[in-house]
């Protein structure tokens, strides 16, 4: 890849990124919980919780089996970085099953026990949005999947942490799973650049040039999947 085309690859991520910003301002899940209504927190954490809870699972699940379906090239490719592959992704598993613990103390400080937390009623679009990103078989969507929740979590977290009457009603320890998709130590590699460079290594391998108009599109699906579950968590909630 030239330098041109790694230009072009950053004003597209920009481009994104704008793009899913300006969904999660929109959503009036979001601005309620902005505006500190404990309903919304309510909303929030109960309501994503399905998602938070198995989220650790379908990441396991993308490196612990081949996918089926796969082209040769794709599977010569995971035969051989397999060790890689499994590598990262595992990181990328322990991380968000350290961000689960986090969502529990931040649900916590918004008022809401572990135990209700675990008997929250399944909301039907984040069932689905859950069951969308869990059951993709496509290798490279599934990945692009994984770079909307990071862009959604990372996006969510900025609006919320400049909502004052939020982080007021939060605390510190209560912004703690808002502050791990803000602040990244140095050095590190963020879920949302494993999971690009990921798929930006298969397409190599399958011969094929990145679109990166393609690429925003199904990172967009998946986002609208999480908008359409914060207007159900209203629905349910409010």
């Amino acid at each position: 890849m030239n330098h041109s085309e790694d230009k072009g690859d950053a004003a597209q991520r920009e481009k994104t990124k704008i793009e899913v910003s300006r969904k999660v301002a929109a959503s009036p899940l979001l601005r309620g919980c902005a505006g500190g209504a404990p309903e919304y927190l309510w909303a929030l954490f109960e309501g994503y919780w399905l998602f938070v809870d198995q989220f650790p699972g379908i990441i396991r699940e993308t490196y612990g089996s081949t996918p089926r379906d796969v082209s040769d090239a794709t599977r010569r490719f995971l035969r051989r970085a397999a060790p890689i592959l499994s590598g990262t992704l595992a990181g990328m598993e322990d991380d968000e099953r350290a961000h689960r613990t986090l969502w529990i103390e931040s649900a916590r400080c918004a008022g809401i026990s572990e135990t209700r937390l675990s008997s929250a009623p399944l909301v039907p679009e984040v069932r689905t949005l859950t069951e969308n990103i869990g059951g993709e078989r496509d290798l490279r969507r599934r990945l692009l999947y994984f770079v909307s929740v990071e862009i959604v979590a990372e996006e969510m977290s900025r609006f919320l942490a400049d909502a004052p009457a939020f982080v007021s009603i939060m605390g510190e320890k209560g912004m703690g799973w808002f502050n791990a998709h803000l602040v990244h130590p140095t050095g590190t590699t963020t879920h949302e650049e494993i999971a690009y460079n990921i798929v930006e290594k298969l397409g190599r391998a399958n011969g094929q040039s990145v679109d990166g108009a393609e690429i925003n599109e199904h990172i967009q699906r998946a986002v609208d999947w999480f908008t359409s579950g914060a207007t159900g968590c209203v629905r349910e909630y409010i």
